[in-house]
């Protein structure tokens, strides 16, 4: 039966190789999100890590990669993450505050106020 599950799903082999070995893995998350730890155990749909945090129940189809840790990360993401700390800028836009758009007091002048308020009282 261990054949069988290993001809359907050829990642097994590898996983319990790391897991009975206790090798420290990186998982790489398909969001760019880096785990280092040791496997305790997976099934079809889930591995379980153990990092020094505690353990962490991780779904296989969120994993981008698997591999031994190294002690250290690719040099594209470091690159990438200086560069983006570096040149990050954090803008904010208005929104209209009213369905025409204009903003703020302007809207509340003497014109548009009294004439609104007049013609509802001669209704009445």
């Amino acid at each position: 039966m261990s054949t069988e599950s290993e001809d359907r799903f050829p990642q097994n082999e590898v996983l319990n190789s790391l897991r009975k070995e206790r090798k420290r893995v990186q998982i790489f998350l398909i969001n760019g999100i880096r785990l280092v730890g040791t496997i305790e155990s997976f099934d079809q749909y889930l591995i379980m890590l153990s990092t020094p945090s505690g353990v962490q129940g991780i779904y296989k189809r969120a994993i981008s990669t698997v591999q031994p840790d190294t002690g250290s990360r690719p040099p594209q993401a470091r690159d990438r993450s200086r560069d983006e700390s570096s040149s990050t800028v954090i803008t904010r836009r208005r929104r209209p505050s009213g369905p025409g758009g204009s903003g703020g007091a302007g809207g509340l002048g003497s014109s548009g106020g009294g004439t609104g308020g007049s013609s509802g009282t001669h209704e009445g």
